[in-house]
């Protein structure tokens, strides 16, 4: 299978800095204060993703602290769910290789009307938990829970991608009230309210994310940021029966439970992720009898305000 991806070598990329054993293809991103390539890593003839330091930030002694910071919590990350580093380089410019981030996207997939397939969703929903747990243990939380930062791999699994995304739990606690996160899979604890920003929260993003994959759409009908905000704020969460009735029951009320106002009447990333164990078969897939038979962790019933 050809690659899908043209990897000639462009002559207009943004910065002109050479990083022996890379070559950089094409700029595929960009943060605050790096830019992130398209890139083979010569030696071995793999492609990789290669963030490097703006050239603008090359003496500033805070861009530098930070991208060191970065580069040192990203490499003590090692899980299938997550985008893994493979290389940092110091010179000639402040560089971090990670796996390759680059199409297709869970963004990609997600058309209007047209929703994934019980299957399909079940399995990424599981991998985006998994992973969210693992940065959890870590005492990290993924800035911007999103379908633009969730890579879809050819056997169906998922990664995240963590450039600047991976933030300490104390970080992202401190962005309450702040529209940091996706409008369309933030925590009503994210915005407002008495509820603490924990490790419930990630549970309730991997719901509406789950809820979009089924659904065939967001939860929330489309508007200015701050309106869909404010309707996981206020309004109730639609449901997953009205909008998709055919689906095996048991998944209709994960949703339910994931997106529960109330942090406590969610259950945490283990108990999520074994209940999507359950529903998915060791195939792979999550056939009917698989989905409607498979325990759930903790059962409760939403109490709707």
């Amino acid at each position: 299978m050809s690659d899908p991806f043209d990897l000639s070598t462009t002559g207009d990329l943004p910065v002109t800095v050479q990083i022996p054993g890379y070559r950089l293809r094409r700029q595929v991103g960009e943060d605050s204060i790096g830019l992130w390539f398209d890139a083979e890593q010569q030696s071995l003839g793999r492609k990789v993703t290669l963030k490097v330091l703006r050239p603008q930030f090359e003496e500033h002694a805070g861009a530098l602290a930070e991208f060191r910071q970065e580069i040192e919590r990203l490499t003590k990350l090692v899980h299938p769910n997550l985008i893994k580093v493979l290389d940092t380089i110091e010179a000639p410019v402040l560089a971090l290789v990670t796996e390759r981030f680059i199409g297709p996207t869970l963004q990609d997939l997600l058309a209007p009307g047209k929703p994934l397939g019980q299957e399909r969703a079940l399995r990424l929903a599981r991998g985006i938990a998994s992973g969210l747990a693992h940065l959890d243990a870590a005492g990290l939380a993924h800035k911007n829970v999103t379908p633009g930062f969730l890579q879809v791999l050819e056997d169906g699994g998922c990664r995240l991608a963590l450039f600047r995304m991976a933030i300490p739990l104390a970080e992202q606690a401190a962005l309450k009230g702040r529209l940091a996160q996706d409008p369309q899979y933030v925590a009503p604890e994210q915005l407002a309210g008495d509820d603490p920003i924990g490790p419930k929260t990630p549970v309730y993003q991997v719901g509406a994310l789950l809820f979009h994959m089924l659904a065939g759409r967001p939860p929330f009908e489309p508007g200015t940021p701050q309106e869909v905000a404010r309707a996981h704020l206020r309004t109730e969460f639609p449901s997953l029966k009205r909008a998709q009735p055919f689906l095996q029951p048991a998944v209709q009320e994960l949703v339910e439970e994931c997106t529960a106002r109330d942090p406590e009447e969610r259950p945490d990333l283990a108990e999520l992720i074994a209940t999507l164990d359950g529903m998915v078969t060791r195939k792979g897939g999550a056939g009917g009898a698989a989905a409607s038979d498979a325990p759930v962790a903790r059962r409760r019933r939403r109490r709707r305000r």
